[in-house]
């Protein structure tokens, strides 16, 4: 753990600051009060099929800043790039929450290590664990993070078909041992990914509303005795999922 309790010092530089320096050279920046985060490499499933706007060609997060768009017409709700792995998906929403933004739900894919789970089949975590180290620094002690409650509830009611369970998020992706999983899977946990804890800690320690929705892309063997994992994820149902996304946001904008 790397929260102490008796710091009471400000950061050598914050969200805030970082928006600061980069907008003194670009000017002003007004984005919605809803960002959707894309970890599936949807932005040019939306500019294909949607009449899309740039808000922003330099989102200045501070690690790989990225473009910002929204659908025309759809002033409430904008898309971007989320970044890759916990510290950057920190980075990205404190970022956001510096300039306003108030809502965030995260898209992306999950490795499932249950037998229940099949590639493609949609997972709402109403429950993700911490393996990852940027939660750490915000929190004494945290062993799972959780979306917040009214935007899993829209998710979930917009998405009728999707598991609702338990995931965990890891940094390392090549410690992801049998032996892990299954304990894993004792605490509950259908799948992993890179994100989602820290998206849920940040966004509850900064007073935003997260929550996140995830497809399957690949199934992890249960035993060393299994076939070896494969990757699985398709360009169909990459544009399945999305296309779930993009009404779910364009419900909230109505």
């Amino acid at each position: 753990m790397w929260f102490y309790r008796e710091d009471r010092t400000r950061p050598v530089f914050t969200s805030a600051d970082q928006v600061q320096s980069e907008l003194d050279e670009t000017g002003p920046l007004s984005l919605p009060e809803t960002a959707i985060l894309l970890y599936m490499n949807g932005e040019e499933f939306i500019h294909e099929h949607y009449v899309t706007e740039t808000i922003t060609s330099h989102f200045p997060r501070f690690l790989r800043p990225c473009p910002i768009t929204r659908i025309r017409g759809k002033t409430d709700i904008c898309f971007l790039d989320g970044g890759r792995g916990a510290p950057m998906a920190a980075d990205t929403l404190e970022t956001l929450h510096a300039l306003g933004v108030k809502n965030a739900i995260s898209v992306g894919m999950i490795g499932a290590f249950v037998k229940q789970m099949q590639i493609g089949d949609i997972v709402i975590p109403d429950r993700a664990y911490v393996e990852e180290g940027t939660s750490l620094h915000y929190y004494e002690s945290i062993a799972y993070s959780q979306p917040d409650p009214v935007l899993f509830e829209k998710l979930v009611k917009q998405m009728p078909a999707a598991h609702i369970a338990s995931i965990v998020s890891t940094d390392a992706v090549y410690r992801q041992t049998f032996y892990k999983e299954a304990l894993w899977r004792a605490q509950g946990c259908v799948g992993v990914d890179m994100e989602t804890s820290a998206l849920l800690s940040v966004g509850q320690y900064c007073k935003m509303h997260v929550a996140s929705v995830l497809m399957v892309s690949d199934k992890h063997p249960l035993s060393e005795t299994e076939a070896p994992w494969e990757w699985h994820m398709t360009p169909e149902l990459r544009q399945k999922m999305l296309s779930y996304v993009i009404d779910f946001a364009l419900s909230l904008s109505r």
